[in-house]
Formats: structure tokens, sequence, C-alpha cells
């Protein structure tokens, strides 16, 4: 019985050990980017995005609506 007290004393601290190992492994403030990718994402903020999309300024204009019968009211009725 003694035996398997130490083995969950045992296991027990090896689990928060790893707990707090992995809090301050994942947790640790990130070192700055220096260097070439530090400038080239430091010159990314400050660029204007730019529409490249043409087909914004389209105006939607179908011309089966104009011909479709069913969506208007029949005069003879």
């Amino acid at each position: 019985m003694f035996n398997k007290k130490i083995v969950l004393l045992i296991t027990a601290v090896i689990i928060v050990a790893a707990v707090v190992v992995g809090y301050f492994y994942f947790f640790k403030p990130k070192p700055e980017l220096k260097g070439t990718i530090g400038a080239a994402k430091e010159a990314t903020k400050s660029v204007p995005e730019i529409s490249t999309n043409p087909g914004e300024n389209v105006p939607e204009v179908n011309p089966l609506d104009l011909a479709n019968p069913f969506k208007y009211k029949n005069p003879l009725r």
C-alpha cells in the first residue's frame, strides 16, 4: 500500500511540473522580429489597401429579367 502512494505522488508531481513548464513555454513573450522579416512586416503596415476588383463598380443588369413573362401580371385577366 505504501508503494502505491509513492507512485501516485510521483505521478502527481510530474504532471504538475509538466503543466508549469508548458505554461511558461507557451506564454513566454515572443521576441521581436529583426532583420529582413521584421523590416518587411513594418513596411506592410504603412501600405494602404488597394481595391483590385474591377467588378465592384459594375451595375447589376440582367437582360433575362426584362424578357421573363412569368414575372409580370397578365394584362388579359
